[in-house]
């Protein structure tokens, strides 16, 4: 049975984890100078059989930030021992990985009694409880601090799922297990990342150290009151004619989208732009937007509709708290969204969530 595993595979251009969603790995990836670790943990003696559904990778460890180890072809036998904790990956003896196993996405893999095999390479909090799951809805670039002036580690393609240990303090930047970088960990930018209770994650230094240990029922309040561990939103350099992203919703494609970020006024970023391209079921009619903005902080945001040069009077309006408001625009055209914190003498704060639903 071991057979096909244990020969040295050829190593041709790579196959994506997932192909039946299009995942390409990016020819620019940054490759790290230090391997990183695979999970240490001894096999199960009684390892489950499984059978390959479709050409698979095989890898270090249970993501695709761990070095490629080869590749197994379709209809092949393996021997699974373990599984990741998101049940994404199977442990697999493979004499040519790290204590003669290798990691595959579980979802080509045919195998029964998986119920049996225990949880290898669990992540967890400082204070020991799971880490969550995070999804990827674009590329992202994973730095060594929470902004765009630090070091870039490596890419993440989009539609990776990742295991959040921590936030800054407006939960603009996630910190990552990251095994890929010498620390083990790393920054992503919060924008297109899906997943829950963001806020409830331990705010956190560039390095990791906690500085406040939230809760779900913490975190509104800690961030909604302005604190030295409040600092102003990092100038990310967006404008009209460069906005931060560029949507295009269709019917067979993006039909939802979600942008988060910061803002804060007199001193840090007190602007956004965001450009949108809405789709209308009919030629002719309409596009029908349901738009929601949620803020947490001492501010206010007000947002502005341009296209092209001039800012739209009567499309309705959106405040912090909004949810479903409709907006109606012309279909196929662009579209800049202009999110900007209220201006006063004292210092003001706005974390927000912007989600746009093109409503056929």
């Amino acid at each position: 049975m071991l057979a096909g595993c244990s020969s040295t595979p050829v190593q041709p251009v790579l196959v994506t984890e997932t192909p039946t969603i299009g995942l390409v790995f990016p020819e620019n990836t940054i490759q790290p100078s230090q391997t990183p670790a695979a999970p240490t943990a001894t096999p199960t003696l009684e390892p489950v059989s499984g059978l390959t559904l479709w050409q698979v990778n095989v890898r270090n460890g249970p993501g695709i930030s761990f070095p490629l180890l080869g590749q197994i072809n379709k209809d092949q036998p393996v021997l699974i021992s373990g599984v990741d904790a998101s049940g994404e990956w199977f442990a697999i003896i493979y004499p040519s990985g790290s204590q003669e196993l290798g990691w595959v996405t579980a979802q080509f893999i045919q195998a029964q009694d998986i119920g049996k095999l225990p949880v290898l390479g669990l992540v967890t909090l400082p204070n020991g409880a799971p880490a969550p799951q995070a999804h990827l809805t674009q590329k992202l670039n994973v730095r060594s601090g929470p902004g765009s002036n630090y070091d870039p580690l490596g890419i993440l393609p989009k539609d990776s799922l990742v295991w959040l240990i921590g936030r800054n303090p407006s939960a603009s930047w996630l910190m990552i297990a990251y095994p890929a970088a010498a620390v083990g960990k790393g920054w992503i930018v919060a924008n297109f990342v899906q997943t829950e209770d963001v806020l409830a994650l331990p705010v956190v230094d560039a390095s990791g150290e906690i500085i406040v240990e939230t809760s779900s029922s913490q975190a509104t309040s800690i961030i909604s009151t302005p604190s030295p561990n409040l600092v102003p939103a990092y100038q990310d350099g967006d404008s009209a004619d460069q906005p931060a992203v560029h949507v295009s919703f269709s019917p067979l494609g993006i039909q939802s989208f979600t942008y988060s970020n910061d803002v804060s006024s007199p001193v840090g970023d007190a602007e956004d732009w965001i450009e949108i391209r809405p789709y209308s079921s009919q030629p002719g009619k309409k596009a029908s937007l349901l738009a929601s903005l949620g803020c947490t902080g001492n501010g206010f945001i007000t947002v502005e509709i341009w296209q092209g040069d001039q800012m739209l009077k009567d499309w309705g309006s959106l405040s912090c708290g909004t949810n479903n408001s409709q907006i109606l625009v012309d279909g196929g055209s662009n579209y800049l969204v202009h999110l900007g914190i209220e201006g006063t003498s004292d210092f003001r704060y706005v974390w927000y969530r912007f989600t746009v639903i093109n409503n056929p």
